[in-house]
C-alpha cells in the first residue's frame, strides 16, 4: 500500500476552517472495538490488521493516524470538507512516514461507489449536526460502501435528554446572534447561562437543569462549544427514529460502541422485569432504556440488515479475546486460593466481588499485567496452575473452568471492569535499556499537552518535564544519554525544577540530582499510561 496524498484543495471555506476542531482518538470507534462487539453478537468481521477503514468527517485525521500507525497493514481513508484539518493531518502523516493513510478533502454528498467498500466505517459527530439530506447520505454511504461483514459506527444526539440541551442551546443561539467573532460567541454563550442561573433568588428545578448544562459547556473546549451547541444544525432524534432511518437504508442495529450502555443490570430487578414485559422488541427496549436514563447521546453500531445476529453474547466467545484490566484487590495481602470473599477495585469506581479462587487469581493477574492484555487461554492456564498448586482448592475440569471464567469476564466486560480485544496493543509494562514511546505521542508532545497512547486513548500530560522526556524517547538513548539531554534542556533555560523544599533552582548539581531521581519514576508512569512501545 502506498497512498498518494491528494493536495488539490477546494477554495470553499467552512466553519471548521475558521475555528479548527482539535482531533481526538476515538477508542470506542477503533476497529478492534467494533470487531470485538461484532464477534460477541455472532458476526465474523474482517481481520482488523488488514482491514479497510473509512472515517467520514475525519477532521485533522488524528483518530485514523493512530489506527494507521498501530495497524500498518490496514488501509485507512479519511474525508472531510474542511481543508485546514486535512492539510494538518496530511503533514502529520508525512512526518510520521505513514503510507497506509489517505486524507482527502471531499464533501460527503460526493462520496460514491468508486471510493470502494470498507470493513469499518466511522461517522463521529456528523449525523445530528448536518441537514436532513446529509444525514440521509451518511447512512446511504454506510450501506453502499460497507463490506458484507462490515460494521458502521454512527454517533448522534438523542431525546429525551436532548430536550434539556436544546433549551440551553436555543437561548444561547438567540443571545449570540449579534456577535460575529467566534470567541465572543463562545464567551457570551457561557455568560448568558451563568447570568440566568445567578438571577434566581433561590434554587429551583429550572436553574438546577441550567447548572448542569453550564457545567457541561464549561468543560467543553471553545471549539467544541462553537461547533456543537452554537452550530446552525444540532438535531437530536429518538433512538427508534434513528433505527427506522437506518432500516430504510438496509441497515440494522447491532449494539452500542460501549457494551455496558446496553445493559439493564444497573436498575433494580423489579425495573428490569417490567422492562422485559413491556416489549419483546430489542429496539423498543433500547428506547425505554433511553427514557429511564434520560439519554442524550448514542454511539451506535450498524450492520447490513441480512446479517444474522445472536440475541445475546455467549460466554464461549470470550475464549477468542485478549483481556486487560487495571483491577486491584482491596486487600493486597488476601489469600487468592481461599474461599473468602474478596473485592477488586476497577476503573471509574467499579468493583467486582468473588469467593472463587480461580476468578481471584485471574483478576489479580490482569491487574499485575496492566496495561498489557492477556489472552483468555493464557489467563485460564495461569489461574488453573495457581489453583492446582494451592492446598485449599482443587480446580474443576478445564471446560468447567473455562466456562466459569468466560461467564465472569463477560459480566465484567458488561460492567466496564475489563476490556476485550482481538489484537492487543504492542506496548511494554517496563522501560527497556533504550526506551521508546510511539512516534505519534512524541510528535504530539511538541504541539501541546494531549497525546494518544498505544491503547488509542487520549491522555493529558500537563507536566513539562514529562513532555520533554517524551520527546527524547525515540529508542536511541540509554539512561545516561536521557539524563544528559534532560540536564542540558534544563540548563538551557527550557525549564526549571522545583526541589523537595519547594525552591525553584537552575543549579546544575541540583538539577542533575533531581532528574536522576525522577527519571525511573517518570518512565514507570509512562509505562503505566500505555505509552512505551514494545
Amino acid at each position: 500500500m502506498n497512498f498518494l496524498v491528494d493536495i488539490t484543495m477546494s477554495t470553499q471555506t467552512t466553519a471548521y476552517d475558521t475555528v479548527p476542531y482539535t482531533g481526538h482518538a476515538l477508542a470506542q470507534a477503533h476497529p478492534d472495538r467494533l470487531a470485538t462487539i461484532a464477534m460477541l453478537f455472532g458476526m465474523k468481521p474482517a481481520d482488523i490488521t488488514r482491514a479497510r477503514v473509512l472515517e467520514l468527517g475525519c477532521g485533522d485525521g488524528l483518530n485514523l493516524t493512530s489506527v494507521a500507525l498501530n495497524l500498518p497493514e490496514a488501509e485507512c481513508v479519511g474525508i472531510d470538507l474542511a481543508a485546514a484539518g486535512i492539510l494538518k493531518g496530511q503533514e502529520r502523516a508525512r512526518v510520521l512516514g505513514l503510507k497506509n493513510l489517505e486524507l482527502r478533502q471531499l464533501d460527503i454528498m460526493d462520496v460514491g461507489e468508486s471510493l470502494g467498500r470498507f470493513d469499518f466505517i466511522i461517522a463521529h459527530g456528523i449525523y445530528s449536526w448536518v441537514p436532513e439530506k446529509v444525514r440521509d447520505k451518511l447512512l446511504a454511504i454506510c450501506k453502499q460502501n460497507l463490506g458484507e461483514n462490515g460494521v458502521a459506527y454512527v454517533s448522534y444526539n438523542t431525546y429525551p435528554g436532548g430536550h434539556m440541551r436544546d433549551m440551553a442551546r436555543e437561548m444561547m443561539r438567540f443571545h449570540v446572534s449579534e456577535f460575529n467573532d467566534p470567541q465572543q460567541r463562545v464567551t457570551q454563550a457561557r455568560s448568558l447561562i451563568k447570568f440566568i442561573i445567578d438571577a434566581g433568588t433561590e434554587p429551583d428545578l429550572y436553574r438546577m437543569v441550567l447548572q448542569k448544562e453550564l457545567d457541561r459547556i464549561t468543560q467543553f473546549a471553545d471549539s467544541s462549544l462553537f461547533h456543537d451547541d452554537l452550530s446552525e444544525y444540532n438535531g437530536p432524534v429518538y433512538f427508534y427514529q434513528f433505527a427506522e432511518h437506518a432500516g430504510r437504508h438496509g441497515l440494522k442495529y447491532l449494539s452500542e460502541a460501549h457494551f455496558f450502555e446496553i445493559q439493564t443490570g444497573i436498575f433494580p430487578a423489579r425495573v428490569v422485569e417490567v422492562l422485559n414485559r413491556i416489549s419483546d422488541s430489542a429496539i423498543a427496549k433500547e428506547q425505554y432504556l433511553d427514557f429511564l436514563k434520560c439519554r442524550r447521546f448514542r454511539q451506535t453500531l450498524l450492520c447490513h440488515d441480512d446479517q444474522p445476529l445472536d440475541d445475546d453474547p455467549r460466554p464461549e466467545k470470550v475464549n477468542s479475546f485478549y483481556i486487560a484490566s487495571p483491577t486491584r484487590p482491596a486487600d493486597a495481602n488476601a489469600r487468592l486460593d481461599s474461599r473468602e470473599q474478596l473485592t477488586f477495585a476497577g476503573p471509574k469506581n467499579s468493583s467486582l466481588q468473588t469467593d472463587n479462587p480461580l476468578i481471584k487469581v485471574a483478576i489479580s493477574a490482569l491487574g499485575k499485567a496492566w496495561p498489557r492484555a492477556i489472552h483468555f487461554q493464557e489467563l485460564l492456564a495461569q489461574a488453573r496452575g495457581s489453583c492446582e498448586r494451592g492446598s485449599s482448592f482443587a480446580t474443576a475440569t478445564a471446560d468447567d473452568d473455562a466456562r466459569t471464567l468466560g461467564e465472569l469476564l463477560l459480566r465484567a466486560y458488561a460492567g466496564g471492569i475489563v476490556e476485550f480485544s482481538l489484537v492487543p496493543p504492542q506496548l511494554v509494562t517496563s522501560a527497556s535499556e533504550k526506551p521508546m514511546v510511539s512516534a505519534l505521542a512524541r510528535l504530539q508532545s511538541l504541539e501541546g499537552t494531549e497525546v494518544v497512547n498505544l491503547r488509542h486513548f487520549n491522555l493529558r500530560v500537563e507536566d513539562s518535564l514529562t513532555r520533554r522526556l517524551l520527546q527524547l524517547l525515540d529508542g536511541s538513548r540509554d539512561r545516561d544519554a536521557l539524563l544528559g539531554d534532560l540536564v542540558s534542556m534544563m540548563r538551557s533555560g527550557a525549564a526549571a525544577v522545583e526541589t523537595d523544599n519547594g525552591r525553584i533552582t537552575n543549579s546544575a548539581e541540583e538539577v542533575r540530582d533531581f532528574l536522576a531521581a525522577e527519571l525511573e519514576k517518570r518512565l514507570a508512569e509512562l509505562a503505566e499510561m500505555g505509552l512505551l512501545v514494545a
